[in-house]
């Protein structure tokens, strides 16, 4: 597959929507239709899954315009500051969202966000031994409850929330790597 053709339909503040012209290996054309952020640098989005000095695992609850719900997620943020790296994106965004700081982050993997959707990437994070610093900063109008779980009862807590919440299903994935990689 291979894109002949781009053609943007609609551009909104945050993001424009593109009709990409494609052919196959086989001759077939179509097109299809993809969401691009026009506010981040790098990849585009960070997601920092962070573990307390007491062993807890962060988890957010975050209400989401997509779904118009309530998502249980890891705190994630969009690399959206000029000259700002995805790391220094990681930090400001679990402290804007949580008020925990992360002295240590580990790298872990980058992969796309919705590959059907949007080419936006997220570079996953893994931060040990996280401390509360204080009220959450962020200035956006998001409203976020942070919840702490600890990894073993995690794959109980997914799958019971309670009814009104939905579970982001990058969550259990992204769990299982960091399990495979031994990081927790």
């Amino acid at each position: 597959m291979r894109v002949t053709d781009r053609r943007t339909a609609y551009e909104g503040r945050f993001v424009r929507v593109v009709e990409k012209r494609v052919e196959g290996a086989d001759g077939a054309r179509g097109v299809w239709e993809a969401i691009e952020r026009t506010n981040v640098h790098g990849s585009g989005a960070v997601v920092i899954v962070a573990l307390t000095k007491d062993g807890q695992l962060l988890f957010e609850k975050n209400w989401r315009a997509g779904t118009e719900s309530r998502v249980v997620q890891f705190p994630a943020g969009l690399t959206d500051l000029k000259g700002e790296s995805e790391e220094e994106a990681a930090r400001r965004e679990l402290l804007e969202e949580t008020g925990y700081a992360a002295t240590q982050l580990i790298p872990v993997f980058l992969s796309p966000l919705s590959a059907a959707l949007t080419g936006t990437r997220a570079m996953h994070y893994f931060a040990p031994d996280v401390e509360f610093a204080g009220k959450p900063t962020g200035k956006d109008i998001e409203e976020i409850e942070v919840l702490k779980v600890p990894p073993g009862e995690a794959d109980e807590f997914m799958l019971n929330l309670p009814d009104g919440e939905e579970l982001d299903l990058q969550v259990p994935g992204i769990l299982w790597v960091l399990r495979m990689k031994g990081l927790i």
